[in-house]
This record gives structure tokens, C-alpha cells and sequence, in this order.
């Protein structure tokens, strides 16, 4: 694990510590004294308390211990871990909490008691600081991936095997939860102030969640929009830049659009202001952001429309897009790199055709979020050798040094990424090279042994776009030995690759002859694009 994500993950455990404790002074300090009853396991806890005397502390643990259990069998340790430390803290806090507040009970020497800070009869101010307190606490805790446990475990295995969603399990929980209270006071009141609480906590929890969330969007009209989209692209937020034209002047004017969260509109303003301070600028808030840098799209999906699972495959050569589509059926949607916007093979810089091919999976997940599919593909001349090898795609072409990198890096991505913004159209009239890689290497094995084997990498990545480290990559080969014909099948020109001269082992026709159907069954390529979709299929 990287050291960014050490931090980040330190700072997770730091803020759901600090939620608990915060959620744990409004069960204690307002919750406790007067009675109160909210929903969940330290509901639950509270009412074992108000009749036995037993410390809430310990009824909260030993109630999710058992939850836990059952979670870790049935939604595995991954899923549990935060969970174990929410509880673990929470134990800790209550417990702690009450040593700090306690004090003698005056009608009962000898016991301690929680007193009421806020007046003897001021239930419904401890109903409504308590609900705010573990509002906030229970904000800190989801924003930073945590659970308290109890009911969101419950919730979370419901779920697994009902068509329920979890906030309505969660709610018939602490409905129950709350109403059980009567049982042991006998007073409707409490039971009211318990939906009170329950209510604010929730409107709480909404409202802290949607205000770290709320953005707004800056359109500025300035005469002078290059170094206003520098500043902003320095400060990691994203620009787009629109033409337009001034309607009284008939002048034309770059429209900025940039989106930030709503806590930093005033950095946005001071920065404009220093560069150009006659820009017309508006900013409106935004209900909803969703996309990089801000909130992820979560939507269920259509259960009565079957669903195929979309791949990036990464190129825009059709004949490889036609072999791998044949080969993953149609339990998969394929798209090529044109599909999702990009209209040029993505520059092959690495030293190894493993590297290019994570090379370019990962650029195309960092760029465009999508589980991508990339392959390269080598061909191997003993006598010559191993040429063409790694500059197989452009063996008739001067050598160009290679790269000695083959894994993802951010600068050598971004460079990437400006290439093929520059190239985009240039790409359109490039040469077709098949035809001259393939007369060059029937010169070069003139006379000499003519064995030769394919070999192709396919590389898979999945996981969060946002942050390649914590993506998941794969990698699969596929071998072919065979031979090069003498002469060419066709028009070198029209074909992928080396189809036109290369004959698999076993074969006394090139893959050109033998066409699609029968390459996909032996090729190399669809060996290791099988081992994927075998991948996959145990994946799912």
C-alpha cells in the first residue's frame, strides 16, 4: 500500500473516531439521563439499561459481536473492518463518557448516576441536541466510509438476499426499536420523542451530508481566458472553455465554465479578480455534481431490463474489435476507444508489450473511467532475433527508442493525453505501414529459417478511475508458434497485422485464409481474451 493511501485511509479511521465520539456525547449527555429512546443497537442498549442497570456499553458490543459474525460469514472481512472499529470506539466512548459525567445519586448512596445537565425537565432540548449530536457524528462517520454497526449490518445482509433496500430495513429496525420503549415506561411521551429524535437525526445527517456536497458553477466572460484556465487548472479543478460572441460588440468571447465545491468560491473569485478584474463572472449553485472529482452516479438499475456489462477495448482497428467482440459473446458490450470519444490508437511508449498494454488500459480508465480491455502483440523471428518483437507495428519505420516505463505514471499520462488532443485530426490521413512492415520482413528472412511465434498480452483494469492505485490490473498471455509464408495471401494492405504471411502450427494456410471463425478459435489473441472472459465469468 502507498503511502497516500496509508494517509488517507489513517484519516478515515481519525474522522469515524471523532463521529463516534461526537454520536457517543449526544447518547450520553442527552440521551441516558432523560429516559430517551432512539432507533438501532444503542436503542436497544439504552432500553437493556433503563431496566436492568446493565452499562450500555456492554449490551452495544455484545449485541454486535454477534452481528458481526454473522457479517463477516456472510459479506466477508473486507466489508466489516471499519464496521469492527466503529463498534470497537463506540464501546469505548460510552464507556468513557459516562466515568467523565457521572456523579453520585442523592436519593441512592453508593450508586452513581448520569445527571441532567440541561434541567430536570428539559427532555425535549435533550431530544433535539442529542438527535443533532449524533447527526453530525453519524456525518463524519459515512463521509468517511464508516459504520456504527448494529441495523447496518442487519440491513446489509437483508439486502444480500431480499429485495429490500437498506434504508427501509433500517427504518422498520428503529420503528420497532422505539415503540418497544412504552413496554417499559408505559409512557407514550417517550415514544414520541423518540420519533422526534429519530426524525431530527436524520434531517441532520441530510443536511450536513448535502452541504459538504454542494458546488456551484462559474461562467466567466473575459477577454483574456488563457491564464483564468491555467490558474484554475492549478488548482485541480477542471475548465471548459466555449465560443461566444458578444452580442452589442459582434466581438468574439471564450466562455469559462468551471464547477467547484461551493467552500471555495471565494478562492475562485480572489483568483479572477487578480487576472483580469473586468471579467464578467456568474455563478449559480448546482443542485447535483456527479463525475470526477465530485460525487459518483448512484443509481439502481433496471432489474427487468437485462443489463450487458460494458469493456473499453482499447483501439479503433476494427479487425481486432471484431475478434474479441466474436470471442466474449453477448454477455458483454464492447466499445472501442471512438466509442467513448477518443479517435486514435493511444501511443504505445513502454519497453515490453505487458507494459504498453497496461500503458494503455490504464490511461483509458484514468481518462474515461471505463473497465478497460488493452492488448499488444509481438511477433518473434528466431533468425532474426526476435525481430520484429516489440516494434512489430512499426518495423518498417526508423527504430524509435522505447521507454523503459511500464507502469502507469501521471506525467507520462498527461503527455499522452495532450498527444492525442493534438493529434486527433492528423490521425485520419495516416499511412497505412502494413504492407511495408510485411516487405521487409519477407527481405530480411530471405534464405533463413522462417519459424516464427506470435505473442500477445491482454491486459484488464477495473476499479476507481479517480485514483489508479486503487485500481484492480490483470494481465493474460497468449502463444502461438507457426511459420511466415513466402509470399503474402491478398493485399498485405487490406489486413491486420501479420495475418497475410503468418500460418499457424498445425496450418498450411495463413490467418488470412483461414479466416475470422477459425482465427478466433486458434489465435493467440483469443487465447488470452478466453482467459479473461474465464476470469471474468469467476469474477462474477
Amino acid at each position: 500500500m502507498t503511502r497516500k493511501l496509508l494517509l488517507q485511509e489513517a484519516k478515515d479511521y481519525f474522522f469515524i473516531a471523532f463521529g463516534i465520539f461526537l454520536y457517543s456525547f449526544g447518547v450520553t449527555l442527552c440521551m441516558l439521563p432523560y429516559g430517551l429512546t432512539s432507533g438501532g443497537v444503542s436503542g436497544i442498549s439504552a432500553i437493556i439499561y433503563y431496566v436492568t442497570g446493565f452499562e450500555i456499553q456492554y449490551s452495544y458490543v455484545i449485541i454486535n459481536i454477534c452481528l458481526l459474525i454473522a457479517a463477516v460469514k456472510v459479506l466477508g472481512l473486507k466489508f466489516c473492518l471499519k464496521t469492527i472499529w466503529g463498534v470497537g470506539t463506540m464501546t469505548f466512548f460510552l464507556w468513557l463518557l459516562q466515568r467523565l459525567l457521572e456523579v453520585p445519586d442523592p436519593d441512592n448512596p453508593g450508586h452513581m448516576i448520569l445527571p441532567k445537565l440541561m434541567g430536570p425537565e428539559a427532555h425535549f432540548m435533550a431530544c433535539v441536541l442529542g438527535a443533532i449530536a449524533e447527526g453530525v457524528g453519524l456525518t463524519f462517520c459515512f463521509e468517511n466510509n464508516g459504520s456504527t454497526g448494529g441495523t447496518d449490518i442487519i440491513a446489509a445482509i437483508v439486502n444480500k438476499y431480499r429485495n429490500m433496500s437498506l434504508g427501509t430495513v433500517i427504518m422498520v429496525c428503529d420503528i420497532i426499536v422505539i415503540s418497544s420503549c412504552y413496554f417499559v415506561f408505559h409512557d407514550w411521551f417517550r415514544v414520541i420523542y423518540g420519533y422526534v429524535m429519530l426524525v431530527l437525526c436524520s434531517v441532520t445527517l441530510d443536511y450536513c451530508m448535502d452541504r459538504r456536497h454542494q458546488s456551484v458553477q462559474f461562467l466567466i466572460f473575459s477577454r483574456n481566458p488563457a491564464p483564468i484556465a491555467n490558474a484554475i487548472n492549478q488548482t485541480h479543478h477542471g475548465v471548459t472553455l466555449l465560443e461566444g460572441e458578444g452580442w452589442y460588440t459582434h466581438t468574439e468571447r471564450k466562455v469559462i465554465i468551471s464547477i467547484i465545491r461551493k467552500r471555495e468560491q471565494a478562492m475562485m473569485l480572489r483568483m479572477i479578480k487578480n487576472i483580469d478584474p473586468y471579467a464578467f463572472v456568474s455563478m449559480s449553485n448546482a443542485s447535483g455534481v456527479w463525475g470526477e472529482g465530485f460525487d459518483k452516479i448512484k443509481v439502481t438499475e433496471d432489474k427487468k431490463q437485462k443489463k450487458k456489462r460494458i469493456l473499453v477495448f482499447a483501439s479503433n482497428s476494427q479487425h481486432k474489435l471484431a475478434e474479441v467482440r466474436a470471442i466474449m459473446g453477448d454477455q458483454y458490450e464492447i466499445r472501442s476507444l471512438a466509442d467513448i470519444g477518443c479517435h486514435i490508437d493511444i501511443p504505445e511508449r513502454a519497453s515490453t508489450i505487458q507494459g504498453n498494454a497496461l500503458l494503455k488500459a490504464r490511461f483509458v480508465k484514468r481518462y474515461f473511467g471505463f473497465d478497460c480491455i488493452a492488448d499488444d502483440t509481438a511477433l518473434e523471428c528466431p533468425a532474426l532475433g526476435g525481430l520484429p518483437g516489440i516494434h512489430s507495428s512499426n518495423y518498417a519505420a526508423p527504430t524509435q527508442p522505447q521507454s523503459t516505463m511500464e507502469t502507469y505514471d501521471e506525467e507520462v499520462s498527461k503527455e499522452m493525453f495532450s498527444i492525442l488532443h493534438t493529434q486527433q485530426k492528423a490521425a485520419a490521413g495516416r499511412q497505412n505501414t502494413t504492407a511495408a512492415n510485411i516487405a521487409k520482413l519477407l527481405s530480411d528472412l530471405r534464405g533463413k529459417d522462417r519459424s516464427a511465434s506470435l505473442h500477445t498480452v491482454v491486459a484488464f483494469i477495473t476499479g476507481d478511475y479517480e485514483d489508479p492505485a486503487k485500481c484492480d490490473t490483470h494481465t493474460f498471455d497468449g502463444h502461438l508458434d507457426g511459420t511466415i509464408a513466402e509470399v503474402p495471401y491478398g493485399d498485405p494492405a487490406d489486413t491486420f497485422f501479420y495475418d497475410s504471411v503468418f500460418i499457424p502450427q498445425g496450418q498450411t494456410k495463413t490467418y488470412q485464409e483461414l479466416g475470422i471463425d477459425t482465427k478466433n478459435h486458434i489465435s493467440q489473441r483469443a487465447i488470452a481474451v478466453n482467459k479473461l472472459k474465464d476470469f471474468l465469468e469467476k469474477m462474477q
